[in-house]
């Protein structure tokens, strides 16, 4: 009896920490992605025009910004002058360089007008919490564009924290493991086929040992 009770114990504990762990690798991942998804929105590019997006950030970010739009054929950086609008800071940005591979459209930066450190272009322009933590909002305003571009569609991409091979916040660090999530689970799941194969074996003792006896009597 007291050998069984241990073995009941020992697995109610297993299995305790097997849902601990399944429950930090769902919430693990899905901070993870959310720290790591690019945001898109489009916007036509003509003086005036606004578009606006929500934005959730689990810590205070800076502002990490992208200009995207079909390839034109031509290999001049048509001039482009946005304001940026978030519940904490305002500013002013212009596309910077193109780069990328040809063919598959253009992308500029988006640079403060404002000097700025040699590094915020990787780590971001602005206020540290020019997007804030928890949910807030980002608007984007044309101010100015150069005539080869009025009038075309393109997207503002505002870049995550995080990325496989990009950390621009040291408090996310705990966080990049969780691009892995797909092979814990996988590790995850081997124990747990295993404490499953127990249970039921486990189970199946029980029922027998409750089962009384029947004498050679009873089956006369």
């Amino acid at each position: 009896m007291k050998g069984g009770t241990v073995v009941r114990v020992t697995l109610w504990v297993s299995w305790s920490l097997w849902c601990m762990a399944g429950l930090v690798l769902v919430l693990g991942a899905a901070a993870n992605a959310l720290a790591s998804r690019t945001q898109t929105v489009p916007l036509v590019l003509r003086p005036g025009a606004t578009a606006q997006i929500t934005v959730y950030r689990l810590i205070d970010d800076q502002l990490r910004l992208r200009l995207r739009y079909a390839a034109d054929g031509t290999e001049a950086d048509p001039e482009v002058l946005l304001r940026i609008e978030t519940p904490t800071e305002h500013g002013d940005f212009r596309a910077g360089e193109r780069w990328g591979v040809a063919g598959q459209g253009i992308d500029r930066a988006l640079v403060s007008v404002e000097s700025s450190g040699l590094m915020a272009s990787y780590f971001g322009y602005g206020r540290g919490d020019a997007l804030p933590r928890g949910r807030s909002w980002l608007r984007v305003t044309v101010l100015e564009v150069d005539p080869a571009l009025a009038g075309r569609t393109a997207d503002i991409e505002l870049q995550p924290p995080l990325g496989l091979l990009k950390l621009t916040d040291l408090d996310y660090l705990w966080l990049w493991p969780f691009f892995f999530w797909k092979m814990a689970a996988l590790f995850l799941l081997i124990p747990g086929a295993a404490l499953t194969v127990f249970t039921v074996a486990l189970r199946r003792q029980q029922r027998r040992a409750s089962v009384p006896p029947t004498s050679a009597r009873d089956r006369d």
